[in-house]
């Protein structure tokens, strides 16, 4: 284990043998820190409010704080959570707040995710796998990451909404609807384009899959139809596949509302 003299870590804290500890850390209260994880300088891992876990393999860089109480003004000190799985790279300045009772109990946030500087998520959200979320970016409690989403700079997202596996949020875009998977979404408030095609490509997605999402995704784009509409027609004309039963599953279970342009 290596701890810089200047670091301050608790007692309660449980370290693997080889974490490293960079300058002028506070590592406070109930942390766990998994094997192989570095945390640079200046990093502020737990606190007072609940517990932060932490898997093997993560970089935790400059500045981060992880484990702050939820921005949530009827939180109470409570047994809650902030869990981060394996090989994250958790970039300079992001905070993670813990959860809160209500949502659950637990900030979760998954494996091999990229979460660059000043990034910001909120008590209780959820995040998946292979996530990349751009500078900048601010999620509000109790959204909801599918895997392999990828989010630009600058972007907002509102308490309770989702955003599919594999969708792209541009640049500057505000979510206050669910972004349906596999789709490019923009605007303010943002609304699904088109289909993440270089997306799906890179993913191992054939050509033909991609139409047939292609095909799903231009009649969720009727606004003539209704969400039970949309499903029912999506049934009728797309091939039945694991990739469009996800699509679907996600309109059907939305209680947020999906954006539609």
């Amino acid at each position: 284990m290596s701890i810089h003299p200047t670091a301050i870590v608790s007692d309660l804290a449980t370290l693997a043998s080889d974490v490293e500890v960079g300058a002028y850390c506070v590592i406070e209260d109930q942390v766990e820190i998994g094997s192989g994880t570095i945390v640079e300088s200046h990093a502020r891992l737990g606190g007072r409010h609940g517990r932060v876990r932490i898997g093997a393999n993560n970089l935790i860089q400059t500045g981060a704080v992880l484990g702050g109480p939820p921005q949530d003004t009827s939180y109470v000190d409570a047994d809650t959570e902030l869990l981060i799985g394996d090989g994250n790279r958790i970039g300079e300045y992001v905070s993670i707040s813990v959860g809160t009772e209500k949502g659950g109990g637990a900030t979760r946030i998954g494996n091999d995710n990229l979460l660059m500087a000043f990034v910001h998520l909120g008590h209780d959200c959820r995040i998946g796998n292979g996530v990349v979320i751009t500078n900048a970016t601010q999620l509000a409690g109790h959204v909801t990451v599918e895997d392999h989403a990828l989010l630009s700079g600058l972007a907002g997202i509102t308490q309770f909404v989702r955003l599919g596996s594999f969708c792209f949020l541009t640049a500057g875009a505000f979510a206050n609807k669910d972004i349906p998977p596999y789709t490019i979404a923009e605007g303010h408030w943002a609304t699904p384009r088109a289909l993440n095609r270089v997306g799906l490509r890179r993913a191992g997605v054939d050509a033909a899959e991609r139409r047939n999402l292609d095909r799903a995704l231009r009649i969720l784009f009727d606004r003539s139809l209704t969400m039970d509409e949309v499903v029912a027609e999506i049934g009728r004309d797309c091939t039945p596949s694991l990739w469009l039963s996800h699509f679907v599953d996600f309109l059907s279970s939305s209680q947020r509302g999906v954006a539609r342009p």
